[in-house]
């Protein structure tokens, strides 16, 4: 088996994480990974010396091709961000990443393959998660927002979304996100309950939902039947095998999936929960990361 290490860095709005990945065994290698906190409202300095002082815990018994999953909108070609208004890293907003990180990391800037999240998470259940085998396919991760990867024979793609991005799509006169997202399912508990303060997070409202509480319940489900319907046509443009759904909302699986296939309304269309989490889009990532250099696709 081919053992082929790339250190990857993926960035989250709460976190940093960064592992060595190594393609040929399709996993993380025992004992690279890390996560530390990042306060994505800081400003640039202190988030990419949070970014830098993560990686650097990579050592150097690895390759020198850097992967990096990032949240978008962000320039993946040139390495820049485009954060701006979006809630987090607006400080980095214009920032040569490329080129900061290779500084940091004292490596050749041209070492660095930027992938967007969503994008990565999707390619990492095709390598290594539930969507291996498939050959045509949409990825959607739940959380703070709505993120979508679409891959076709091991490549992402546009799919039916602009650039990709489901967020972006209106559906019944709004964002997706407008009624599936974190804050959006808060904010429609808070409506129901009349509440002003102290508003349960979604991982609570789901422990209200099994409990019996009929507002929990209905808030949930008004969510997630609102997500299949606002997929039904892009799925079905894109001629989909199948969806797979994964973020930290999916881990609300037994109170999602049955509305999210209904409201779908395509009953010959598998909905498949993802079978990583972490080590997702930092496996996408890193082949991704090697596919850029080999010319290649993901396969």
């Amino acid at each position: 088996m081919t053992r082929n290490l790339i250190p990857t860095i993926e960035l989250g709005g709460t976190h940093v994480a960064v592992a060595v990945i190594d393609t040929g065994a399709r996993s993380i290698v025992d004992g690279t990974y890390r996560t530390r906190p990042l306060d994505s409202g800081g400003d640039a300095d202190e988030i990419l010396e949070d970014i830098a002082a993560a990686a650097r815990t990579l050592g150097s018994d690895h390759g020198r091709r850097w992967a990096v999953a990032v949240p978008g909108p962000f320039d993946l070609a040139e390495g820049i961000a485009r954060y701006s208004d979006v809630g987090k890293f607006d400080a980095l907003h214009g920032i040569d990443l490329r080129a900061r990180l290779a500084d940091a990391l004292e490596a050749n800037a041209i070492s660095f393959t930027f992938v967007n999240d969503a994008d990565a998470f999707a390619l990492g259940e095709h390598a290594a998660g539930a969507a291996r085998g498939l050959s045509r396919f949409c990825c959607v991760t739940l959380g703070t927002g709505v993120g979508s990867g679409w891959v076709v024979a091991g490549e992402r793609t546009d799919g039916a979304a602009p650039g990709g991005e489901l967020h972006l799509l209106e559906f019944e006169g709004q964002r997706i996100e407008a009624r599936m997202s974190r804050r959006a399912i808060r904010a429609a508990y808070a409506r129901q309950m009349r509440l002003t303060a102290e508003v349960p997070d979604v991982r609570e409202i789901a422990e209200l939902a099994r409990s019996g509480d009929p507002i929990a319940l209905e808030v949930l489900e008004d969510a997630f039947s609102y997500l299949g319907r606002a997929l039904a046509d892009p799925l079905g443009r894109f001629d989909a095998e199948a969806l797979v759904i994964g973020g930290t909302i999916a881990r609300s699986w037994d109170l999602l999936e049955a509305p999210l296939s209904a409201g779908l309304g395509r009953p010959g269309l598998p909905v498949i929960r993802a079978e990583l989490s972490h080590e997702a889009p930092m496996i996408g990532a890193a082949y991704a990361a090697q596919a850029a250099l080999a010319g290649s696709r993901i396969s």
